[in-house]
């Protein structure tokens, strides 16, 4: 049974109070008749309080745009359904928006990779956009994506921007450390896969639990010299690698992925973790100029926004642009003006864009430093902006 439930969200009122000589804002213009944003969010189980932030970014976004003349002059409205972020919930509830009327604009969701990949065949056949929040397999969609959309960096974009920043940083010897997991050797893999002559690989490592230890992995690494070690692993186990090589008389640069960005990571690096770099993905907290959607946030839920919130929010955001660009709730002419958003449309980072593939033109990673044992802002590492 698909567990589904029909927000309105009323048009919020922006008061102004007149003082001398100053003139009220002018107020948008009543809102006539509305259109519906489906959302797919875990509003059960394990991942219970993940939908639940997910929602609320929907929320905002929904209540910002009715406060400036919602879509086309309609009032924005969504629709919640429980994917429970499990797979066979997750095709149903994807299943329940094939037959919505024509006030349902487009989808939004995909918290996980499992309940994602079910539910993007299924919308997709729709031709209405699903913009899927913050799964990041790389095999969600590709070349036969009709009308699905990916709002978070995928696990080859990861790859491929640590590739930019040792391109950036001029590394010569490169050592790269991976775990047992799938994801950390897929990132090792493919960021291997990447290298074009410099950065050249001179080692290559794998910490496992039966495996050597992290004191002999690190003497290994270091033994061949490189400049810049890359750790695509957990953030335990990273603070405790640097460390380790600290103690081993490594005195390069450490660079790690974006699962290091954890207070584990901290822990366990100690002093030794001072200047080492997380390729960490964009969110409210590490992020700058998300500041103004964290403060409206929080002042509207009482609460910090997640990372979820922020995709939600953006994702409605662009599902909202495509069809007052296409000037049409159409999803054919909506999906067609996905790929050439305007240049004045943007999240925190900056202008949203898609690649012909459907995932991000420019994708969501940044980096931060540690400094004084927490994790500082230094750059956005967008393609687009590294010069």
């Amino acid at each position: 049974m698909v567990r589904r439930g029909a927000i309105a969200l009323a048009l919020m009122a922006t008061v102004v109070a007149g003082c001398g000589d100053k003139k009220d804002k002018q107020q948008p213009a009543a809102l006539k008749g509305t259109v519906t944003v489906g959302v797919l969010a875990p509003a059960s189980g394990a991942l219970q309080a993940r939908g639940a932030d997910l929602t609320d970014g929907a929320k905002l976004a929904v209540e910002q745009l009715n406060a400036k003349g919602g879509v086309l002059g309609r009032k924005v409205e969504l629709e919640l359904v429980d994917d429970a972020c499990e797979p066979y919930i997750a095709y149903e509830g994807a299943k329940s928006f094939m037959t919505a009327g024509a006030d349902v604009i487009g989808v939004i969701g995909g918290a996980c990779d499992e309940a994602a990949a079910r539910e993007i065949p299924t919308l997709d056949s729709t031709g209405k956009p699903f913009l899927v929040t913050s799964a990041t397999a790389d095999e969600l969609v590709g070349a036969e994506a009709q009308s699905t959309f990916l709002m978070n960096g995928t696990i080859y974009q990861q790859a491929l921007s640590s590739v930019f920043w040792m391109n950036y940083e001029e590394v010569e010897r490169l050592a790269v450390v991976q775990d047992d997991s799938a994801e950390s050797k897929s990132i090792a893999k493919q960021a291997i896969g990447l290298l074009e002559g410099q950065p050249k690989l001179v080692s290559l490592q794998t910490l496992e639990p039966k495996g050597p230890k992290v004191s002999t992995l690190a003497k290994a690494a270091i033994a061949a010299k490189p400049d810049l070690v890359l750790w695509t692993g957990g953030a335990q186990q990273g603070g405790e690698l640097i460390k380790a090589l600290r103690a081993a008389g490594f005195k390069g640069k450490f660079t790690a992925t974006a699962k290091s960005e954890a207070p584990a990571f901290l822990s366990a690096a100690g002093e030794a973790g001072e200047g080492a770099v997380v390729m960490a993905t964009s969110s409210p907290q590490n992020t700058p100029t998300a500041k103004p959607f964290r403060t409206a946030f929080t002042a509207r839920f009482k609460r910090d926004p997640g990372f979820d919130a922020q995709q939600a929010y953006d994702s409605v955001r662009t599902i909202a642009h495509a069809a007052n660009k296409a000037k049409s709730l159409d999803g054919p002419k909506m999906v067609a003006k996905m790929t050439e958003l305007d240049p004045q449309f943007v999240n925190s980072l900056g202008v949203v864009r898609f690649a012909s593939d459907h995932t991000l033109l420019y994708d969501n990673r940044v980096i931060l430093k540690v400094k004084d044992g927490t994790f500082t802002w230094d750059r956005s590492l967008r393609t687009d902006s590294l010069g």
